[in-house]
């Protein structure tokens, strides 16, 4: 059962107790089931993640960049990061009115149990709701003063280990990814003409095939998460460089690339999904000029060959080593 599904069973058991004015806030909301309880003119939800962030829109819900001024409620949604787990909470207690109530969900696996723990130190829990190897738990906003005032800029965008912008609680946050310096190391025929970055997280592939390869005339960064998308903004300013807030597997796909880079993600939740790369392979072959080439790196394990078969004409192994194998395919069917 989905986070919004415990949500949408404590919203329906509150019925007549839930804020009937807003702004209503939102972060990182998940499904509208959830925020049916409320009219959806007073919802103020955010979401940064733009599969969800389109689903939502869909669904007929108004979503926003930026936190309101001020809130008559809030719901924070718990994501995989730690970090922006604790900033969300404490972003949304600083916009709440006084006596208005904070709502915050998540699985188990999110670390419901610790945020708990972490959130009764600095505030007392009025509530809480399991359900689906999950909770709720809720507090009052009692005071002007934010009890969560150290936890505001735990989700700043700093420099990283290696001298690179970004923000934790994304992707390879402390340092260059393992597998995305291999391939930079690998791409055996030089990178020229217009070529694409699929799921570029913070920018380190594109930012090392802009310094290296001077015959680029453009190089388009798509990437799903915003947040991620603002770092790789930081990262690189080379005017080659166009930013793209996209989800590859529902984007239109022309064929106009002459090489696509990418390192996939291959997780939605916790557990490794290889689907998503075969998607991201299946696009690049769409978007490739019929002469283009793609540089793929991938944990040795997933299983993306058969994949490379029904999209490619000819790809083969560049490099592997015990973790990581790099794929140079070209000729897309």
């Amino acid at each position: 059962m989905p986070q919004s599904s415990r949500l949408a069973k404590l919203f329906e058991t509150l019925g007549s107790n839930l804020p009937k004015v807003g702004p209503i806030l939102a972060i990182r909301a998940t499904d509208n089931r959830a925020y049916q309880a409320f009219d959806s003119k007073q919802l103020h939800c955010i979401q940064s993640f733009k599969p969800v962030h389109d689903t939502l829109e869909h669904a007929g819900l108004t979503l926003h960049p930026n936190l309101p001024e001020t809130a008559c409620a809030a719901i924070v949604e718990l994501t995989r990061s730690k970090p922006e787990n604790f900033a969300n909470i404490a972003k949304a207690y600083d916009v709440l009115e006084i006596g208005a109530m904070l709502y915050i969900d998540g699985a188990k696996t999110d670390g419901i149990d610790s945020i708990q723990k972490a959130v009764k130190k600095h505030a007392p829990v009025e509530g809480s709701y399991s359900k689906a190897h999950g909770k709720v738990i809720w507090l009052v906003k009692k005071q002007k003063q934010n009890p969560f005032q150290d936890w505001l800029g735990l989700t700043d965008i700093v420099k990283n280990n290696d001298g690179f912008w970004t923000v934790p609680g994304i992707f390879s946050a402390d340092a260059i990814d393992p597998a995305s310096a291999l391939l930079c190391a690998n791409i055996t025929v030089p990178l020229k003409g217009k070529g694409a970055d699929l799921g570029a997280g913070w920018g380190y592939l594109s930012h090392h095939a802009l310094q290296t390869y001077t015959e680029i005339t453009k190089l388009d960064l798509f990437e799903a998460e915003q947040i991620s998308l603002d770092c790789a903004q930081k990262n690189i300013t080379d005017k080659r460089a166009h930013f793209h807030w996209q989800d590859v597997r529902n984007m239109p796909a022309k064929s106009t690339y002459d090489f696509i880079l990418m390192n996939p993600p291959f997780h939605v939740s916790r557990k490794a999904d290889p689907a998503i790369g075969r998607d991201f392979i299946s696009q690049a072959a769409k978007l490739l000029a019929p002469k283009g080439r793609l540089w793929l790196v991938a944990n040795k394990q997933l299983a993306y060959e058969a994949a490379l078969d029904t999209h490619f004409n000819t790809w083969d192994y560049a490099a592997q080593t015990n973790q990581y194998k790099i794929i140079h395919a070209r000729r897309p069917k």
